[in-house]
């Protein structure tokens, strides 16, 4: 499919081009940098002059110069009066702005005719958005609104976006920030969050970037390829903060119908003799309120289903390098708040609740390099007695198993059952570690042993509190693994990792490719399990980074690289390009994996080819075994940060 057809077939046929290269008058902001040339102009002006600009400009001798190089409206008369005034009066003024005006001209002319070329209607638009900007499918939008090209500028740029973009969140176009300026890069970041984008619908390009045929359509066609997955995405999220306010709107009707009264009876009813607070009591049940209001709104759960329909075999790479910080979505799953611990969960005296984490103090405290390694006492206890008997005046004893912090490390991140574990928990000081517990190891602590372990001072703590889904997933395994309680798959772990490319010499020796942009970047690391439970792992490079290893691919000379290598080179050539994520070694095995992708066999059948090898961490970077040599041709070491 051509990109004309593709682009006509996910309706992206029109383009808003923002650039005040289309403004036909200067505004003030334009020629804020002109400090000197106004300071000869109020100097340089005659009667004659000043005549002419009170004629226009009746207010002129009533404003001070300061004021009057800040007027729109002022400069817009000078540039009219412009070729009527004096020369040497009013050229200094304009001559650096004509001659960016000129540049940006040929720059937007040849933009729109690369749009047209592809089947895409351009429509202008300066630093006023005309109607039709509303309903386009593309817009580009230049990073600096105005001449001056300073924070102000790119402020009304991203106020402009933002006003084209309100009222489509759900449906939002593809945006491609652009400009000459050096900074674009330093800006991707800070313009994708302020304007609410997605990255797989956005893009930086320079305008350089822009004129390159390759480049223009490469950038075109994954941005359509994947377009109806971003949509759905765009969607779902939209979904979601239409919906939390409708939730929170609903779940506030309802408990507002509670007046004092009614907390009163629950209080006499059903909490004293319960023993828990009314205060606890009331954020359990509001909490799973609110999560049944969420549930109901029809526009979220719909665009969940449509979810399920993206194509997570051909997904584009991350545009913008990093990814989210999926292990601290696991910790907030795992844990409520610890701002929780604040509200008392018992009036019976206990000082302890059901999934409370009591964390020994010295075990907070880093450890100093070169210190003798930590005891095996145990660092961490929970607390696993039924809530219900600690909120009674009964209570006299708890219940727990201990466990001991281990750092949480590529190698310790598995799917796999290898004993009772959580899986993250993440300390005062940032340190991020996972727990293993101790089934063997059964505890019980009485009332007043408690209150002197935790006592202010003591050697003891409260850290945090399970949640109670959690903590009862604990609970059972304590109780013989009977009746485990379903859990919400935990999210894949991400490790940042460096990357290096090497090809293989003609002396059998790693010769290594010159990458700035993956040296700088590096790559993420995705930790999952496959469907027999056993752990993989994937390295995701930027778009960046998998066009830049593409070209230095394209750019290799067979005469340099090992005779055995050479078919596997014709094969890493053709390949049309690098997936975007890729294979890598679990972090435990050593020696190089190929890299593979899909092709076509002599017959035309779609077969896994072998392109190069990755390894991760390897000992070796001198040069590969002679078994291995012939997939030589491209070798990617991955090594964890």
């Amino acid at each position: 499919m051509s990109l004309n057809e593709l682009l006509f077939e996910r309706k992206l046929t029109t383009a808003l081009i923002v650039d005040d290269g289309y403004d036909e008058v200067p505004k003030a902001q334009d020629l804020i940098k002109q400090g000197a040339a106004w300071e000869n102009f109020f100097a340089d002006i005659g009667e004659s002059d000043k005549d002419i600009i009170v004629e226009s400009f009746p207010k002129y001798e009533e404003i001070d110069a300061d004021d009057l190089r800040l007027s729109d409206d002022f400069v817009a008369t000078i540039w009219s009066l412009r070729k009527t005034l004096r020369p040497e009066l009013s050229t200094p003024l304009f001559e650096e702005y004509e001659q960016a005006s000129k540049t940006d001209q040929a720059f937007l002319s040849k933009l729109e005719s690369a749009l047209r070329a592809v089947g895409i209607e351009p429509i202008q638009a300066g630093r006023d958005i005309p109607a039709a900007g509303k309903t386009v499918s593309i817009i580009f939008a230049d990073l600096f609104l105005g001449s001056a090209q300073n924070d102000s500028d790119l402020e009304a740029s991203l106020i402009r976006l933002k006003e084209l973009l309100t009222g489509r969140e759900a449906s939002p176009p593809l945006v491609i920030l652009m400009s000459s300026s050096p900074r674009l890069s330093e800006k991707k970041t800070y313009f994708r969050d302020k304007a609410h984008l997605l990255g797989a619908m956005f893009r930086v390009l320079s305008k350089n970037d822009l004129t390159n045929d390759t480049r223009f359509s490469q950038v075109l066609t994954r941005l359509a390829l994947h377009n109806e997955d971003a949509l759905r995405l765009a969607s779902f999220l939209h979904c979601w903060d239409v919906g939390l306010d409708e939730a929170k709107s609903r779940f506030l009707a309802k408990i507002r119908c509670l007046d004092l009264a009614d907390y009163a009876q629950i209080r006499q009813l059903l909490l004293n003799f319960e023993g828990q607070p009314l205060g606890s009591y009331v954020l359990d049940v509001f909490d799973r309120m609110l999560q049944h209001e969420i549930e109901f709104d029809a526009a979220t759960i719909h665009a969940a289903k449509e979810l399920n329909k993206i194509h997570a075999d051909s997904y584009p790479p991350p545009y913008i390098a990093g990814s989210p910080d999926l292990q601290q979505l696991v910790y907030q799953t795992i844990y409520q708040n610890p701002k929780r611990l604040d509200v008392p969960t018992t009036e019976s005296g206990a000082p302890v609740s059901f999934g409370d984490i009591i964390v020994k103090r010295t075990s907070l405290v880093a450890p100093v390099a070169g210190a003798s390694p930590a005891t095996e006492d145990s660092d961490v206890l929970v607390v696993l007695t039924p809530a219900c008997d600690l909120a009674r005046s009964g209570f006299r004893q708890a219940l727990m198993i201990s466990g001991k912090f281990e750092q949480l490390s590529p190698k310790a991140w598995t799917y796999k059952s290898t004993g009772t574990k959580t899986p993250i928990i993440i300390l005062p000081d940032g340190r991020r570690m996972w727990i293993r517990w101790d089934l063997k190891d059964i505890q019980t602590l009485e009332r007043d042993e408690l209150n002197v372990l935790l006592v202010e001072g003591g050697t003891h703590q409260i850290l945090i509190r399970l949640r109670e889904t959690h903590a009862i997933e604990l609970q059972q395994k304590l109780l013989a693994d009977l009746g485990r309680v379903g859990l919400v798959a935990r999210m894949p772990a991400t490790f940042a990792v460096s990357v290096e490319a090497y090809t293989l010499n003609t002396e059998s020796k790693l010769q290594p490719l010159s990458l700035p942009t993956l040296q700088i970047e590096g790559g993420v690391c995705y930790m999952g399990r496959d469907i027999d439970g056993n752990s993989i792992s994937r390295l995701g490079l930027s778009e960046a980074a998998i066009d830049e290893l593409a070209l230095a691919i394209a750019g290799i000379d067979k005469t340099t690289i090992n005779q055995k290598s050479q078919e596997t080179l014709a094969r890493l050539k053709s390949a049309a390009t690098l997936p975007p994520s890729l294979h890598v070694p679990d972090v435990n095995k050593n020696g190089y994996i190929t890299l593979t992708y899909e092709g076509k066999d002599a017959n035309g059948g779609m077969v896994q080819q072998v392109i190069g090898l990755i390894a991760r961490n390897p000992t070796d970077t001198e040069s590969l075994k002679p078994d291995v040599q012939k997939h030589g041709a491209l070798v990617l070491i991955v090594r964890d940060q």
